[in-house]
């Protein structure tokens, strides 16, 4: 509805690609995380539920490039190095999966103190880590 009214609210368009991407649809979900990112491409949760969608459609090569904006656009995000990670491992780049994989950890360790204290203050929901070996 949200959209309907305001077709340039890069935040519900992403809100959407969640909930498809939750619901198994795919294509439906990166439809608007394309949107989101049309509209905003600096909006770091897109680029990462974006690339997220891509990996699980099987284009690694494709998520590659959003993990890495969404890495620049938060340097502190844990989220864009472990999917990061799994990408560099899905096309064989084992190197650079290792390095992704090791930052993730850093960051994740970094982020479990600031997360306590930051703890219901945003208002967009947060992609998280699904874990899976990246080794």
């Amino acid at each position: 509805e949200e959209l309907q009214l305001d077709p340039q609210n890069a935040n519900a368009a992403y809100e959407s690609g969640v909930l498809y991407a939750k619901a198994g649809q795919l294509e439906k979900a990166r439809g608007f995380f394309e949107e989101a990112l049309n509209n905003h491409s600096d909006f770091e949760e897109a680029q990462l539920g974006l690339g997220g969608v891509l990996i699980d459609l099987d284009k690694p090569e494709l998520a590659i490039p959003h993990f890495k904006r969404a890495a620049e656009l938060d340097p502190d995000d844990d989220v864009s190095y472990y999917r990061l990670a799994r990408a560099y491992k899905a096309i064989g780049k084992t190197g650079e999966a290792r390095d992704a994989f090791t930052m993730f950890q850093h960051l994740r360790e970094q982020k479990q103190s600031k997360e306590t204290r930051e703890r219901g203050e945003e208002d967009v929901t947060r992609q998280t880590v699904e874990l899976k070996s990246v080794e």
